[in-house]
């Protein structure tokens, strides 16, 4: 009896052992986990207001921290970081770093594609519209949803470089105080067909010098919208889910693009080229200025996005191209356009 209570004993306190243990290594790892937010806030400047918010960020911080960790472990091409968005969560970060609304169901798109006919064997193996000084630097749109102004711009900057020779930093403060009559809504949200229409109703767009960024919805600054330097005389849709028919328009200029930006995925992007189960709930727009290939046979769009130069490639993303899914990685071939000349 005395040898089964001893051994009774022993047991109990193998697991209250074992229990401690346990306990001591979630402390370690919760200690370490606030420390980590610590030097993360350090390098953001974020400040909360209180205790209790600071306890509610420090837990979405861990959430996303631990998917990173689980993605940058289970691959090679490409990896994650915890940037600047790492305390929030998905509907606040779509709520205030994206802006792309989807084309509406009743209103079609453009059917004449003008790289139609362009043969496939013409077309430059890789093409990076940065080195042909058709793209301005990486601007930061900040907590305005206003990212269909910048794929605007991007695409119409490299398109007048191309017809003029001149490569413009344009407003995108214009198309946020002045495009409000219709689905653009400055910081709201817009789309970029809508503001192709515009600055051709408009008879140009004006410099971003002229009419600098705040990332606000101000009121429309008539003296400087007249002071159009820029125009357009049209726009028109890419083919949607057509890759190929992509890689043609990319080819001749940049183009903008929607795609799913408040995926993890493509939220903490940090380098490589991006692939995997990316969704295609389209809320973002951005640019394709270029295309290529990897040395391990990779294909990848080279696109230009509005988050800053720290996030990303300098503020730029490599994504998979001629992916199994039609729609393209984050649903980038879903409804690309592009301004003409």
């Amino acid at each position: 009896m005395a040898s089964r209570s001893l051994g009774f004993l022993i047991a109990i306190l193998a697991c209250t052992c074992a229990v401690s243990a346990l306990a001591a290594r979630d402390l370690t790892d919760d200690l370490s986990m606030v420390a980590r937010h610590e030097q993360w806030m350090a390098k953001y400047g974020r400040v909360y207001n209180d205790v209790a918010e600071k306890a509610q960020r420090l837990e979405v911080f861990k959430a996303n921290v631990a998917f990173i960790e689980l993605v940058n472990a289970g691959n090679d091409k490409f990896s994650l970081e915890a940037n600047q968005f790492a305390d929030m969560t998905v509907d606040e970060f779509r709520a205030a770093h994206t802006g792309y609304k989807p084309v509406p169901a009743n209103k079609g798109r453009t059917t004449q594609f003008k790289y139609a006919n362009v043969s496939l064997d013409a077309l430059p193996a890789s093409m990076d519209w940065r080195a042909k000084g058709a793209v301005t630097p990486i601007k930061d749109q900040g907590q305005c949803g206003c990212c269909w102004a910048f794929s605007t711009v991007a695409s119409v900057e490299g398109i007048v470089k191309l017809s003029t020779g001149k490569l413009i930093s344009l407003s995108e403060q214009e198309l946020v105080d002045c495009d409000v009559d219709g689905m653009d809504q400055g910081c709201e949200g817009g789309l970029m067909d809508n503001a192709f229409e515009f600055i051709i109703d408009n008879g140009g767009l004006t410099t971003e010098g002229n009419y600098p960024y705040t990332g606000t919805d101000d009121s429309c600054n008539s003296n400087k919208e007249s002071n159009d330097v820029a125009s357009i005389k049209g726009y028109e849709d890419v083919p949607s889910n057509d890759e190929t028919s992509l890689l043609k328009a990319v080819a001749a200029q940049p183009v903008s693009i929607a795609v799913d930006g408040g995926d993890n995925l493509f939220r903490f992007y940090k380098g490589g080229v991006l692939s995997g189960a990316c969704g295609t709930e389209l809320d973002h727009g951005i640019a394709a200025v270029g295309y290529g290939i990897t040395s391990d046979g990779t294909k990848f769009w080279l696109m230009k996005n509005s988050w800053g130069t720290s996030w990303g490639e300098k503020g730029f993303i490599r994504m998979e191209r001629d992916i199994a899914d039609e729609e393209g990685l984050c649903g980038l071939a879903m409804q690309p356009s592009y301004p003409t000349a």
